[in-house]
């Protein structure tokens, strides 16, 4: 509760109006738009096209790679998948997780963030067949 509290009590400080947007800002996490929009990209576009955007993401509104992990392995739990792709993309996102927590490269775990989705595209393009 208290956590909340001094939250809010910094946002305000920050902005005259609490929103949404205004708490995510304050707190340093990434917004729901912005995982949505990482997640669109990490299934959507090529490997180098991925990599670009959401390295030019992060340093546009200074996100950590580790909290974008985080976010989107939430992101991954509500979208409908295969199982087996659901279950191999979680452990390739817990692996990225546990080596960011010990200072790797950031540029090298975003490839493998890159990697991991495109490996499960190309099982959920497997399975759809």
């Amino acid at each position: 509760m208290r956590k909340a509290l001094n939250i809010l009590q910094s946002t305000h400080m920050a902005s005259q109006q609490i929103t949404e947007e205004a708490v995510y800002l304050c707190t340093g996490n990434p917004l729901p738009k912005d995982i949505e929009q990482i997640s669109y990209w990490l299934l959507n576009e090529p490997f180098a096209t991925s990599c670009k955007r959401i390295s030019e993401i992060k340093t546009r509104k200074g996100l950590a790679l580790v909290d974008i992990v985080r976010e989107v392995t939430m992101f991954v739990f509500k979208i409908k998948m295969p199982p087996d792709v659901r279950v191999q993309l979680i452990n390739e996102l817990a692996d990225i997780e546990y080596r960011l927590t010990f200072a790797c490269n950031d540029k090298l775990q975003l490839g493998s963030l890159t990697a991991a989705f495109t490996r499960a595209r190309a099982a959920l393009v497997a399975a759809a067949k």
